[in-house]
């Protein structure tokens, strides 16, 4: 299974999430989506301060960013 990274960013990295073996990127940002969702229920002080997740694999691509500010529906 391909590996990606998922970290914590407004213009530089914050957190780091470490390296998740995942079936692929829709699976990827799924996750993402629920990291978001965690941060906003657990952290509320990094809503409106343009955080977002970002999701990399393992080639370095960039797959998708999830921002905090905007619950997705």
């Amino acid at each position: 299974m391909p590996l990606f990274s998922f970290k914590l960013i407004d213009s530089q990295l914050v957190s780091d999430f470490g390296v998740h073996d995942l079936p692929g990127e829709a699976e990827a940002r799924t996750e993402a989506i629920k990291l978001a969702r965690s941060l906003r229920e657990t952290r509320p002080q990094l809503i409106s301060k343009k955080y977002a997740i970002f999701v990399i694999d393992e080639e370095g691509a960039a797959v998708c960013s999830v921002p905090l500010d905007v619950p997705e529906s």
